[in-house]
């Protein structure tokens, strides 16, 4: 057997005094190597450039994620709830890209592997909603909506004439801030309630889910979701792009960052040569500096989607799925204490 310092020779194309004297001067190079690498591992890499070992964890590594990606994309296939299909519920596709952003930033108090994942799933849903509906309880919020009614009512005034203006004068005259102002705040709970239903409609993509899916997603966003933007499917890359701009936008609302997902995702569809993880994020980044600026190439792109043969597909394929109603109205407090009771 060869001793280190002529194999580290070999490796390095030094004499064997120079690695004595790397060894000597605690060079970090060496002390990695000799600390995960045998002799062996090195002289099967000098011979074959490659270690067979560490190429069999590769192997297996890509099977396991191959696996779960067939596992994940089915969850969503089988529930019809693809979020790159229109008919997807928007409330649907919110709650999950904003899943994907928080995801490994949860404020969870269990153990997600004593747990698991569905509890975490609906423990996110509940701070989702309370997030929504704080934030349209503001006081700032509820004064804007008061002033928006107060002018939508002058507007009128002025472009009206006749019986129709003495009423609006009449209406301006008797306007209640009070009563206006609850009003305005049940019509909150209530799109909050409808807005739940709506995710509810698509919440049974996780009754497959298991820890595995929690790993998968954990190794899939160390990488910013290069797997998914790398994988050829076109769900995986829709839902790369709605994980990378629901994390880099923080100032707008969810119409815009899924207007932004849907333009950016069909630039791609129809320049598939240019998928890349830099080229999309440059794309979504300048987005959300200015959308606008790219209105030229979305119109010419939604031109190419609608003219596309695939395209009619779609419209027939969506005719003839059934629309998901909700089959039976399902209250925030009962869906919770569903999900406690597992």
């Amino acid at each position: 057997m060869r001793r280190i310092e002529f194999i580290m020779s070999d490796l390095f194309k030094y004499s064997p005094q120079t690695y004595f004297n790397h060894k000597k001067e605690k060079r970090p190079i060496l002390e990695l190597l000799e600390k995960y690498f045998t002799k062996d591992d090195i002289e099967e890499f000098l011979g074959t450039g490659k270690i067979q070992k560490f190429e069999n964890i590769t192997f297996i590594v890509n099977k396991y994620l191959s696996q779960l990606q067939i596992t994940y994309l089915n969850s969503f296939a089988e529930s019809q709830s693809l979020l790159s299909e229109p008919y997807v519920r928007d409330k649907f596709k919110d709650f999950y890209f904003n899943f994907l952003s928080d995801f490994g930033k949860i404020n969870f108090p269990f153990n997600i592997n004593a747990l698991g994942i569905q509890p975490l799933l609906s423990h996110y849903l509940y701070q989702y909603q309370t997030r929504k509906i704080k934030k349209s309880l503001d006081t700032n919020n509820i004064n804007q909506e008061l002033e928006n009614q107060k002018s939508k009512i002058e507007d009128a005034i002025v472009n009206s004439s006749g019986k129709l203006k003495k009423d609006l004068e009449k209406l301006k005259k008797g306007f209640q801030e009070e009563v206006e102002k609850k009003e305005i705040i049940d019509d909150i709970f209530s799109k909050n309630e409808k807005g739940f239903e709506l995710i509810i409609l698509h919440f049974n993509t996780f009754t497959s889910w298991n820890n595995d899916i929690y790993y998968f997603l954990e190794l899939v966003k160390k990488d910013d979701f290069d797997y998914f933007i790398n994988s050829k499917n076109d769900e995986l890359l829709y839902q790369a792009i709605g994980y990378l701009v629901y994390s880099l936008s923080h100032n707008l609302g969810a119409e815009e960052k899924l207007q932004i997902i849907y333009s950016t995702f069909h630039y791609f569809i129809f320049n598939r040569d240019l998928i890349s993880s830099s080229n999309i994020k440059e794309q979504i980044l300048k987005r959300l500096e200015n959308n606008e600026s790219f209105s030229e190439i979305d119109k010419e792109v939604s031109h190419k989607y609608i003219t596309s043969p695939f395209h009619a597909n779609d419209i027939n394929d969506l005719n003839s799925k059934e629309i998901i109603e909700v089959e039976e109205e399902i209250s925030i407090e009962d869906f919770f204490k569903k999900y406690q009771n597992k």
